[in-house]
């Protein structure tokens, strides 16, 4: 898949007169390479470690940058051949190298890595290409500021520019395997809901039900290794009356609080985004009332999930339908976003007032109408959804009713 991405990356270069790429968040680096780098993906604090240059002239060949501690599962996971690497602070070279009595004549390490170190192997790989008079394009919305003073310092002829909705654009738009991937995620997803609610019972906690989530999750991965590498299940659970217990609590459910569920999982680097709304015995008037507002406004927007129509009129009809269901002065940002590899789920485009694009095939959307009140509780309606040619597939089987539990 990464060929093919990189392929259409160089057209997009190509038309922005860019001579290269240079990938720097985690989920680009995957995007891109093919490798998900068990270091880089660790903490915002590794970024700008690993890096991979890809030049817009297919003559020229990409280049990996990455530790020495993860070079030889980088080899096995990318079909790029020029790979470098700098030291970090673990040893992992051979016994039989650690034992040679012919002593190395470089034993030092970093204590966790050397900066200098990466850029100079990025200035190398941009002087053999001849790209170091190039514009390079790279995430720099998100680019720390170390790293800009560095990439400045080593090169100090190329000029460096912003393509971070470049890579959204096209990471929008989904290869086969990661719709795949994607829909197995929304199935991972109701197997920790199904989970959780089959175990509620009165007294029980938002966080024990979070953890009962998390775990149905688990044990349907560990059910079906065919699903891929399950590397984890997160969202929010509440349970109970009010909005500050949206993100978990310790005060036990109540017959006539509200379950709300906005979660999902993580699989061979990609994310699912799902929710549901269930009611612990009989809900209110005013419950019911917010929730068939809420599921009238997800039906109307489901019905236009299709190519060609403009995510701003979603955001619109959305909007408008919730208001006439008795509640004109409900606001929200977005109902709901792109979803792909970064950790922080919601990616571009926006269900927004005041976005443009329109819905293409093979983009998954997650279309959300959620509500979160002190007085009412929390409320989620949230889908995975495949554009599709003639129309759309939604990756997730549960109804839409506010169920009693």
């Amino acid at each position: 898949m990464s060929d093919k991405v990189r392929r259409r990356l160089m057209q997009e270069l190509q038309k922005h007169n860019i001579d290269a790429y240079l990938a720097y968040t985690p989920s680009n680096l995957f995007y891109t390479t093919g490798f998900l780098s068990p270091v880089v993906a660790l903490s915002w604090r590794l970024m700008g470690t690993d890096l991979c240059l890809i030049p817009a002239d297919p003559t020229l060949s990409p280049a990996l940058i990455t530790s020495d501690f993860v070079e030889t599962p980088a080899r096995a996971s990318t079909d790029i051949e020029d790979i470098r690497t700098y030291k970090m602070w673990v040893e992992n070279r051979d016994v039989d190298i650690l034992s040679n009595s012919i002593t190395s004549a470089n034993l030092s390490r970093p204590p966790q890595w050397d900066q200098a170190e990466i850029h100079t192997a990025l200035r190398d790989i941009l002087g053999e290409r001849n790209l170091d008079h190039a514009t390079i394009g790279t995430d720099l919305r998100y680019v720390q500021h170390q790293t800009i003073e560095l990439l400045k310092e080593t090169n100090p002829q190329c000029k460096f520019v912003d393509v971070t909705d470049v890579l959204y654009q096209l990471r929008a738009i989904k290869q086969p395997h990661e719709i795949e991937t994607l829909r197995k995620a929304a199935r991972l997803y109701e197997a920790g809901q199904n989970q959780a609610i089959a175990n509620v019972h009165e007294g029980q906690t938002a966080l024990d039900i979070k953890y009962n989530y998390m775990d149905g999750a688990l044990q349907a991965a560990k059910a079906d290794p065919s699903l891929g590498d399950f590397q984890g299940a997160f969202g929010f659970v509440s349970a109970g009356s009010g909005a500050r217990l949206s993100f978990g609590g310790t005060s036990g459910l109540s017959p006539g609080d509200l379950i709300k569920f906005d979660c999902g999982v993580t699989l061979d680097g990609y994310h699912s985004d799902c929710g549901r709304t269930f009611s612990f015995g009989k809900p209110t008037d005013i419950q019911k009332k917010m929730h068939h507002a809420l599921q009238s406004a997800h039906s109307r927007a489901r019905e236009l999930m299709r190519p060609g129509v403009q995510l701003s009129e979603i955001f619109r009809v959305a909007t408008e339908e919730i208001r006439s269901h008795g509640f004109p002065n409900y606001s929200r940002g977005h109902y709901g976003h792109s979803i792909g590899l970064d950790s922080f789920v919601e990616e571009p485009p926006f269900i927004s007032a005041d976005e443009d694009s329109i819905l293409q095939p093979n983009m998954v959307i997650c279309l959300e109408t959620p509500y979160y009140a002190d007085s009412v509780g929390s409320f989620q309606i949230e889908d995975m959804i495949l554009i599709t040619s003639e129309g759309c597939e939604i990756f997730n089987s549960y109804g839409y009713d506010l169920l009693e539990v």
